[in-house]
């Protein structure tokens, strides 16, 4: 959104209200405090008038800003000269979002009220001990040219030379996003050992299915860290960030299993690295239980190399670790996707785990595309120094009253991880030496903060303490609040800042306003893009100066978010929602761009959206064309494709580096036929690179029986389902689970407790809203966007050769599907779908009527159609003429959706022998299918070819005639079996092609 469009949405929502409560508070609730009896009488008569045009009643406010609390004057006087009247307000008036416009049209409006013998009076207004004027954000100061330098980094040599620690090697360049840029961030709490019970428990309830301490990681994880790392800023976490339960580590002192290192010959070994030890620790510091290795300049060119022994094959983060070294080296990983080239730099970020990013592994040790080399410079002559590298996130470690917590580090509280990290005790996590995890563990995240920076801006027990030397540019405490408010409201966002303790100033003498100006421009991110997106008034509950300890102790610029009330259901719409979740993540990102780019005084572009109209055609024996279209972002004109790049994987391995093209579109050869090939595209510009685009899937058989055209229409993310009425509300999972984006870190269990009145009594009995918690350590897949390779694999096997095409560029007759005597509509979970908020678009339906018009049209030159999917049949709406539109062209109607609950399907025509099962379970492998549709045939020539065991109702049907279609009232992809899904294809396709 444009700094123009954003100032006269202020001006709109806030000035009004705050004239109106300006003016009651000076003239009808304070006395005022005066220095001349001529000027008193003055303002007494003022009064007189205000209060016979305003009265006693104060206004309610308009708009989306909610805070509840009282302005009033604190103290009202005339400067010495008697030409500026001087109006302090109490501190809750800065907890508004301030414009330089707000404030000259407030003043405006009191001054209209003067008499004339004051009309040359200057208006100066104060709240929180500063002038209003403080409180706009450089950001919107800057179009002046007249920005406050004290709220910019101070260029007095304290801070470390501002650089990336990681840099990962890119075909492009990022020019106005986020690169130099250091960024710490963190997902609210976690789990955590409470030594009172003398059990481990979560810092907050189960509510709505979901909870705090889990519920910000479906943020921070899967959308704002890659946001981030995608505009070229590096991001440390104080929890870990990998689900992968499995942990591999290769070390100069011991490894995991049968790992290997292989070291140069001219190494020395030198104490104070890490070594796994002894499992489980309880106060032991890893990092200082082994060695490290030191390089010598002299050493010919030998990599470190680190093998892995992996137990199962997987996507794994990989993780490294170092002793202080003298310059950039060079960590190359090698995956199943290819190479990756990270530098670091060794002079900081030394003796803790830094992270390089996540890739998928085969089981066991593989030479060619499972080890991580050190790359050694010969002749640098510099200090080159080598510890462990870790892979995957593994389980908890650390033993507390010799119980571990039983559950993989990702969920536990930053006080372990920190532990596990090589953070000093005394500096960051043991503040109550060992009695109560519970604060350590709150008070440990900033206080890491400050021991990733060092001197001078140390940890508060240490100021002067080294340190990892990091030049972090600011921290973020990502929250969600309690609250409940009934018809409809929405709790919303609330900002925290702190500038009360060391007299307003970090260590470099910055004004720690600057964490205000972060605040403001975060927030009013999250109220302006929220309100757009979902034609909704996104509640906005002021910007607090106080003093949690997420907000005044790192030495950085630093806010504390409350995102929304996740014990409010109509907040919860939206925090379920995983729409919601990426564009919330989105403003974040933007916010934290605006403001770096404030601080460093350079422009900035917003990285694009993902491109969508993606599909794939044969233009070669041995070639496809990929095209797709660019995506711009109504919110933010700068944020437009300039370039783009194309991903490739083989089968199930993972992705390459990536094709950089200026094109929209990019022939391919493929070298080996009998393969599944995958591609996935991003936007890329000056400001970073896009989130991917969904998957297309190409195969060519080596002896092709014929051409197949996969059209993916399974979109859908969506949030569980929920219902209210007068006594009961909540989230219905039994009735739809939703879809998450990706995969669903932060599903606990189903509600269970529905009663509205339901009280709360702690956090193991909380009331409305109380959930189960047996989903709570399982991750389990959504849409990964990529089911077009699991329908790919299963044509190839049955001899014919296929490319995907997007259902969007299906609609717009982007390709010829007369081309393709088959076609497969994939639906996946695909089902009309509403967002949170206002708005009454449709999405995710189905049966568009440009795709019914592509259908017709391709079963007329008698193309024939295999389509499945959970809601085929009960998404074909209520318009009869609709259904019977469907029904005439797909020869199926809907009996009943939710047909069963464990949906085992056998076949009944001799057309097809099959039996097989389709996954009802939570797992990484297939998405669980809570719904399938029970379809029964639509006229002549139609029959039911398969039936649930469960009740014998049809779950597919088959139709002949001009064109022949099959259709499965359930996912195809969530078979579960490989060899069902293909016997399955084999039966279908010799279906279509027998006469």
């Amino acid at each position: 959104m444009s700094k123009h469009i954003e100032k006269s949405s202020i001006k709109k929502r806030i000035t009004c209200i705050l004239t109106i409560y300006i003016v009651f508070a000076v003239f009808v609730i304070n006395p005022l405090t005066l220095q001349s009896q001529e000027n008193t009488n003055s303002l007494k008569k003022l009064k007189q008038a205000i209060d016979n045009r305003v009265g006693n009643k104060l206004l309610l406010l308009e708009g989306n800003y909610q805070n509840g609390k009282r302005i009033k004057i604190d103290t009202l006087c005339f400067s010495s000269g008697n030409d500026t009247l001087k109006i302090f307000f109490s501190a809750s008036l800065a907890e508004i979002p301030v414009r330089e416009a707000v404030i000259q049209q407030l003043k405006d409006s009191v001054g209209r009220y003067l008499p004339d013998s004051l009309k040359t009076v200057v208006l100066q207004f104060y709240s929180n001990k500063a002038p209003l004027e403080k409180l706009v954000p450089n950001y919107y100061l800057a179009e002046s040219g007249e920005v406050d330098e004290s709220r910019l980094p101070q260029n007095n040599g304290l801070r470390p030379e501002r650089k990336n620690l990681v840099v990962k090697a890119r075909p492009y360049e990022i020019t106005k996003g986020l690169v130099h840029s250091n960024i710490a961030l963190w997902n609210s709490h976690g789990w955590y050992y409470e030594p009172k019970l003398n059990r481990w428990e979560w810092q907050r309830a189960r509510l709505f299915t979901t909870l705090e301490d889990i519920s910000p990681t479906a943020f921070v994880i899967p959308f704002i860290v890659p946001m981030l790392e995608n505009a070229g800023a590096t991001v440390f976490l104080p929890r870990e960030r990998d689900w992968q339960m499995n942990e591999v580590i290769v070390d100069n002192d011991s490894s995991t299993g049968k790992s290997k290192l292989k070291k140069p010959r001219r190494t020395s070994g030198k104490s104070g690295g890490f070594a796994i030890g002894n499992i489980p620790y309880t106060d032991e510091n890893p990092f200082e239980q082994g060695t490290f290795l030191e390089i010598s300049e002299k050493t010919k060119r030998e990599n470190v190399v680190y093998q892995p022994d992996f137990p199962e094959s997987g996507e794994y983060a990989v993780s490294v670790s170092y002793a202080k070294g003298e310059g950039e080296v060079t960590y190359r990983v090698f995956h199943t996707g290819g190479t990756t080239d990270f530098k670091v730099d060794q002079r900081m970020g030394f003796g803790t785990w830094v992270y390089l990013g996540k890739f998928s592994f085969q089981k066991g040790r593989n030479k060619e595309n499972g080890k991580v080399e050190l790359l050694v410079p010969s002749g640098s002559g510099q200090k080159i120094t080598a510890d462990a590298v870790r892979f995957g996130g593994g389980m908890g470690s650390i033993s507390r009253n010799g119980q571990l917590s039983r559950r993989a580090r990702f969920f536990e509280g930053s006080r372990y991880y920190l532990q596990y990290s090589g953070a000093p005790d005394t500096l960051v996590w043991s503040f109550s030496k060992g009695e109560n995890d519970y604060t350590d563990d709150y008070k440990s995240r900033g206080e890491w903060v400050n021991w990733l920076i060092g001197a001078p801006f140390g940890p508060t027990a240490d100021r002067h303490s080294q340190g990892l030397g990091i030049p972090v540019d600011l921290s973020l405490a990502f929250h969600t609040d309690a609250g409940i408010l009934e018809d409809d409201k929405i709790v919303g966002t609330l900002g925290i800042y702190s500038t009360t303790r060391d007299n307003g100033l970090f260590p470099d003498g910055q004004s720690k306003y600057a964490s205000r100006d972060l605040t403001d421009l975060i927030q009013t991110q999250i109220v302006d893009d929220i309100s757009e997106k979902y034609k909704t008034d996104w509640t906005r509950r002021g910007m607090w100066n106080s003093e949690y300890s997420e907000s005044f102790r790192p030495n950085v610029p630093a806010m504390l978010l409350e995102l929304l009330s996740h014990q409010n259901l109509n907040d919860v719409r939206y925090l379920l929602h995983p729409r919601y979740k990426f564009d919330v993540s989105r403003a974040i990102y933007k916010g934290m761009l605006r403001f770096l780019a404030t601080q460093h005084n350079y422009p900035y572009i917003v990285q694009p959206l993902p491109v969508d109209h993606l599909f794939a055609e044969f233009s070669g024996e041995n070639e496809i064309t990929l095209k797709w279209l660019p995506v711009t972002d109504p919110l933010d004109p700068t944020a437009k494709p300039e370039r783009y790049m194309v991903y490739q994987r083989v089968g199930d391995n993972g992705f390459d580096n990536g094709t950089l093209t200026t094109a929209t579109e990019l022939k391919i050869a493929f070298p080996q036929k009998g393969k599944v090939y995958s591609f996935r595209v991003t936007a890329v510009n000056g400001g970073g690179e896009s989130f991917p685009s969904e998957e297309i899937s190409v195969g060519i058989s080596e002896k092709s029986k014929g051409d197949v055209l996969i059209v993916n229409g399974f979109d859908r993310v969506d949030s569980p389902k929920l219902f209210e009425t007068a006594s009961l509300s909540g989230v219905m999972r039994a009735l739809d689970h939703g879809v998450a984006y990706g995969y669903d870190i932060c599903t606990v269990g189903d509600q269970y407790d529905f009663e509205r009145k339901s009280p709360w009594l702690d956090d193991d009995s909380p009331g409305h809203g109380a959930s189960y918690g047996d989903l709570e350590t399982t991750i389990f897949r959504g849409n990964t966007f990529d089911f077009a390779a699991v329908h790919g694999e299963s044509i190839l096997q049955a001899g014919y050769s296929f490319v995907t095409a997007s259902d969007e560029s299906v609609e717009e007759k982007q390709l010829d599907m007369t081309n393709y005597p088959v076609i497969d509509l994939l639906y996946g979970e695909e089902k009309t779908s509403y967002f949170p908020g206002k708005d009454s678009t449709a999405h995710f339906s189905v049966f568009t009527e440009k795709m019914l018009d592509a259908l017709e049209n391709y079963t007329r030159s008698g193309g024939n159609i295999f389509i499945s999917g959970a809601y085929i049949g009960s998404d074909t709406g209520k318009d009869t003429a609709q259904v019977n539109r469907i029904g005439r062209l797909l020869k199926y109607k809907w009996r009943t959706g939710h047909a069963v609950r464990n949906v085992d399907f056998t076949s009944v025509s001799p057309m097809f022998r099959i039996s097989g099962t389709v996954n009802t379970e939570y797992n990484l492998q297939q998405y669980p299918v809570e719904a399938p549709d029970a379809i029964e045939p639509f006229g002549t020539g139609a029959e039911t070819i398969l039936r649930y065991t469960e009740n014998n109702t049809s779950a597919a049907v088959a139709a002949n005639g001009n064109y022949k279609v099959v259709a499965l009232g359930f996912p195809f992809e969530c078979i579960t079996n490989q060899s069902i899904r293909t016997k399955i294809i084999q039966q279908i396709f010799d279906y279509f092609t027998k006469d």
